[in-house]
């Protein structure tokens, strides 16, 4: 995931800079930066573990009900990169704020057109993403994310122990 965000990062601003650049050169890295951003943009969001919680918290941006915690406990200080200015510099927090606030808005939209799912329709495992990998031989079903994740370490099925062999793309059979 620390991959996808530091690709994530650099297709928003190849070689340091904002992808805003209006130079005609900056304009064909743009494009080409355009495509890459997308590709990073939909692994951040389709990966289980990635949470936007996490980068608003490293930039300060605290949730309501720790405001109201916060409150009550005006001694302690809320973390923010923002009180590191001798290793961060403000250019790397805005990049870092503009990543952010695209991340935020993709989700938003991705939220708004994403057809409502069924539980039986969602990983049993994760519950965050529909059920898009079978297991060979047993026919059990999860998303690839977590199936790919558990690959890793293990050979064996989460549900019946059986050895996986391969892992095929479900699709779900149109209901009649």
């Amino acid at each position: 995931m620390a991959a996808a965000l530091q690709l994530h990062m650099s297709t928003f601003w190849p070689g340091g800079t904002p992808a805003g650049d209006a130079d005609a050169g900056a304009r064909g890295l743009r494009s080409v930066s355009l495509g890459r951003t997308e590709r990073a943009t939909a692994v951040l969001l389709a990966d289980p573990c990635f949470q936007l919680r996490s980068i608003q918290y490293l930039l300060g941006h605290a949730e309501p009900s720790a405001l109201a915690a916060a409150a009550a406990a005006t001694d302690k200080r809320h973390f923010s990169l923002h009180t590191y200015t001798e290793y961060i510099s403000t250019e790397e927090l805005a990049k870092v704020e503009k990543m952010l606030n695209h991340l935020s808005e993709e989700f938003k939209q991705a939220a708004a057109t994403t057809l409502p799912t069924s539980e039986e329709d969602l990983c049993p495992i994760c519950y965050a993403h529909p059920i898009s990998a079978i297991f060979r031989p047993c026919s059990h079903k999860s998303c690839k994310a977590c199936i790919n994740q558990h690959l890793m370490n293990n050979k064996d099925c989460f549900f019946c122990k059986a050895t996986i062999t391969g892992v095929d793309d479900f699709t779900k059979p149109a209901s009649s």
